[in-house]
């Protein structure tokens, strides 16, 4: 793994930890460095770093509303 993803995974795994209620705990919780890596070196991945954490940030959002609605649909139904 490049020395430079290295690093950026340790801030991205930190980032999940402080938005843990906010959609990151399932990366929190179940992603290990090679989800991470894959985010930089996967088949989709542009390889930028900036990409990469876009896509993180729009998992964590994706989970977030996953979680809002099972939430809602607990409450309601």
């Amino acid at each position: 793994m490049n020395i430079n993803i290295k690093a950026e995974i340790e801030s991205m795994k930190q980032w999940c930890l402080d938005n843990y209620d906010n959609g990151a705990d399932t990366m929190v919780e179940c992603w290990e460095d090679e989800d991470y890596e894959d985010l930089f070196t996967g088949e989709y991945a542009s390889g930028k770093i900036a990409d990469a954490w876009d896509t993180l940030k729009k998992i964590a959002s994706i989970y977030e509303d996953r979680q809002a609605d099972a939430k809602y649909y607990r409450e309601y139904y």
